[in-house]
Formats: structure tokens, sequence, C-alpha cells
């Protein structure tokens, strides 16, 4: 089998989007039905059918969840709101009570949001009494009897890895060009459905964490965490692959789902007002002429207050120049600054300010919905997560390139603390992390901030998603990227009316 990872690939390189060609694919509707993926649900059918999964009989108190819940009271709210259904339902069943385990209470390891670093815990804590270990999100939907009925084809003695199968479209660096002649093979789950391991594999794992750690612990996206995890369980063969469960959805469209996934872009008031986020274009003289006409031609004309920091100040931008050099890579002596001039300079009821690089495409009307779910009087960090070492007393960090939202709270607090950069050019998304991981300030995730463009994110994946934001225009029509994915349609207006609920849920 071909060499897939080493320590070479595992430790070298930053985060980039893939550089690979290939066309963005059109989509006319948030709801794709990957074809591939219906075809893996047959196959399993069949599988199960042929008799290779008997009936077992398990219950409840067998089951451990593991809800992927953030500490930000807004996520933290969202995730008790599921373990509340799960165990009500749990009642209704009159069964022994589950165990219901919040992510950010479990554990205050920074890299526990990437699962692996826990296994061992869950080896050694629930092995005795449990048969599976499942895990999900906080917008993930359960139907308890189907999930029970579902798990009941598996015999739990046996080494399972349970899931809806994603695969990528295209090799993509950020997965570091795994099985790059034909990327679509190798199946990885989708968190949103939820996915289950066997106890049987959970010490499996555990086993082999104690000789060879999880590698590729350099520079992790959360959406490339459950890739690196089926990489790891599979074990180049030694391991079970992925195995694709229908009743595991993300859309409420076969009556036999267990799981589902909420799809909407959350509204928990009415959306934050554009006079209230503050949006800073990071530029510089070299891309004035091709990438700033984009800004302007797409997303730009929706912001209230927008200004573009440069390296040169040029009046027909206009171009705010800051007085930092213009680098290669890096720029964290120029957000710094941007930093300082928004608190210092900025009127102080301007509450939120987004950083975006000038080839990052977002959508400001979904921003002020999503907003509205977060307290702008607490220290929020918001965006896309990455992780830096985790493995070895690292931080998670959010990653500049589908932009970095800060509450005017969390940027008083990083400037009084006196943590700067080491260099202009040092990352500037990762000397945050650095920063506001010795303030005891967590980064918050949301998977609607994209660090690279739709082509490079598997269909289903983006098929239950409102998505935020893209970035980087290399081999794509940025502008017919805005227009298909981003800009403000007649479909972002109808589905407030379905997010009435929602607040009321809340």
């Amino acid at each position: 089998r071909r060499e897939l990872l080493n320590l070479e690939t595992c430790f070298s390189g930053r985060k980039t989007a893939s550089l690979g060609g290939g066309r963005p694919w059109k989509r006319g509707a948030f709801a794709l039905v990957s074809e591939d993926t219906k075809k893996e649900v047959k196959q399993s059918k069949n599988l199960e059918k042929s008799g290779v999964s008997r009936k077992s009989d398990i219950d409840l108190k067998g089951i451990v969840f593991v809800i992927q819940s953030q500490s930000n009271s807004f996520h933290a709210k969202r995730a008790e709101q599921l373990k509340k259904s799960i165990l009500k339902q749990a009642t209704n069943l009159t069964q022994e009570l589950p165990r219901v385990l919040l992510l950010h209470q479990l554990s205050k390891q920074e890299g526990a949001w990437t699962i692996l670093p826990l296994l061992p815990h869950f080896s050694v804590t629930y092995s005795r009494n449990s048969s599976w270990i499942f895990f999900c999100e906080e917008e993930t939907r359960i139907q308890i009897p189907e999930l029970l009925e579902t798990l009941r084809r598996y015999d739990p003695s046996k080494e399972w890895f349970l899931g809806k199968a994603l695969h990528d479209e295209e090799s993509t660096i950020i997965h570091h060009y795994a099985f790059s002649e034909n990327p679509t093979i190798f199946k990885y789950p989708d968190f949103a459905a939820g996915w289950a391991l066997s106890i049987p594999l959970v010490n499996k794992i555990q086993k082999r964490t104690t000789i060879t750690p999880p590698c590729c612990v350099a520079f992790l996206p959360s959406r490339q965490q459950l890739h690196e995890i089926a990489l790891y369980i599979w074990d180049k063969g030694d391991g079970p692959p992925l195995t694709p469960v229908p009743e595991f959805c993300t859309d409420a469209v076969d009556f036999y789902c267990a799981t589902t996934f909420h799809s909407f872009l959350p509204l928990c008031g009415n959306p934050v007002k554009k006079e209230d986020i503050f949006f800073a274009v990071k530029t510089c003289k070299k891309f004035h002429g091709d990438r700033i006409p984009i800004v302007k031609q797409t997303w730009a004309g929706q912001a209230s207050l927008i200004e573009y920091y440069s390296d040169h100040a040029e009046s027909s931008i206009p171009t705010v120049d800051l007085g930092i050099p213009n680098t290669d890579r890096g720029h964290c002596g120029k957000t710094f600054a941007i930093l300082e001039k928004f608190l210092n300079h900025s009127h102080d009821k301007i509450a939120w300010l987004v950083i975006v690089d000038d080839d990052t495409l977002i959508s400001i009307s979904r921003l002020q919905h999503l907003l509205s779910c977060y307290d702008s009087s607490e220290p929020v960090f918001l965006g896309e997560r990455y992780g830096y070492g985790l493995g070895t007393g690292g931080y998670s960090y959010i990653t500049g390139g589908g932009g970095m939202v800060f509450s005017r709270e969390a940027i008083r607090r990083l400037l009084a603390s006196k943590c700067r950069c080491y260099s202009n050019d040092a990352p500037d998304d990762m000397v945050l992390g650095m920063c506001f991981s010795g303030l005891g300030i967590p980064v918050t995730h949301s998977p609607l901030f994209h660090q690279a463009r739709p082509v490079d994110y598997p269909r289903d994946y983006l098929s239950h998603q409102v998505p935020i934001s893209f970035h980087k225009h290399w081999n794509i029509d940025p502008v017919k990227v805005y227009f298909t994915w981003l800009a403000p349609s007649e479909e972002d207006k109808a589905r407030q009316e379905t997010q009435k609920g929602f607040k009321e849920e809340l």
C-alpha cells in the first residue's frame, strides 16, 4: 500500500487551500445528495442483509453519548438541550439512562476536540459496562429508538467504525494529498450525522496510542479531524475502514433516519446591525489591482463599516497605510496594528471586528444572523478552528483566511495582556491563538467559515451548511462563487421563517 503519512508530511507546511485544479461544481440548492453516498448506503444495506451483521441485544446503558460541545455560552446551552432530549427519550423508553458527556466539561485539554486524545480515557472508564461510544455535534438530532435499532445490527464484540461517509472530491494539501490518485476511495465520517466506535475498537486504539501516538498534530483544521481519525483507525489496512450507515443522516429525507442535523443558520434574536460590525481587509500594493475590485464587486457593498489596510496608501480605493512593511507571509504586525486601531480609534459602540484577507469571500447578512447568538460583552474569538501541536501541549486558533471575528471585549483583554507578535511576519492567527490560550479564552469554532474554496470540500459536507465564508481565488471565478454560495437571496429570506422554532427552542 502507498505510504500516506510520515513525519515529514505531518510537520511540514502551513495550512493552505489545495493548489490543484478543478472546476467549482454548481450548486442549485443547499440540499445536495451525493450519488456516491447513495451507492454506499445500498452496499451497506446489502452487507447487513447478507448476515455479516446480526441483531445484538444492547440497551441504552450500553451507549456512551459524547456531544462535541464548546464552552461559549451559546454553544454550551445548545449542547445541554441535546443532552436533555436524549435523556427524555430514554425516560420515555423506560430504560436505564445512558451516560451523556459534554466535551467541554469532559476535559480541559486543549486538543480534546480532536477526539483521539480522549479515547484512552473512554477505554479505561467505559470498556467494562458499555458497548458503543457515539459522537455527535450539538445540532445533531437523534431518534433514540431508531438509533438503538440501528446499532443492534452490528455485533458489539467486533471492531466497528460506523458513520455517514464523506470523501474528498480531489486531493488536498489539508489532507496531505492522501490518496492523490483517487481521493474518493477513502471514506471518513460526517460528524454532523453522528458516528460510533465499538468498545473493542476503542480498546485497540487505546493500546496503539500508548505505543504510537497519533501523527499530524502540527496544523489540524476542525474539518480535518475526522479524516485524521479515519486514517489512524484504518492504520494502513490493519484496522477497519469506515462502514457507511444509511440511518446516520444529515437531511431528514428518509423515514428510517436515526439522526438528522439542524442545517439552518442560527438566529437568536434580531440580526446584529451592520453598523455594529467593522470589517478590516488586509491587503498590499501588489493586490490592489486584482483582488480589491473583486471585494468591491461582491460583498463590500453589503458592509456599513469597512476599511482596507495596506502597506501603501491609495486614495482611489482608498487604503490605509498602517506603517507596517508588507511581508510575504504571517502579517502579524499588520493584524495587531488593526486590533489596536479598532480598540483605540473606533467608536465604542462598534461591538464586533471582522478581519479578512483580500481574497476572502463572505456573506455579511448571514454573519449578522450568526452573531445574534453571541454576547459581545463576552470575550469571543470566532471562526474556523485549527490546532497547532495539540499532542504536545499546543493550542487552538482561528484561521485567518475564512475570517476572524472578535468581540470588542476579546480585543480589550488581548491588548491589555501585552501578548504581541515576535516578528511582523509571524503567523498572525497562530500568535492570536497562543495569546488567547494563555489568557484562558477558548476559541469558538463555527464550521460555516471556510479556509478553502467550495471545490475543496466534500459535496455532502457542504450540503447541510449555510456557509458564511470561503477563501482563495485560485483556479476559480470568485465572483461566480460569491453569487452561487454567499450572495443575499430570496432563499435566505425564506430561511428566516424556518428559524422561528429555533428561537423558541432557545
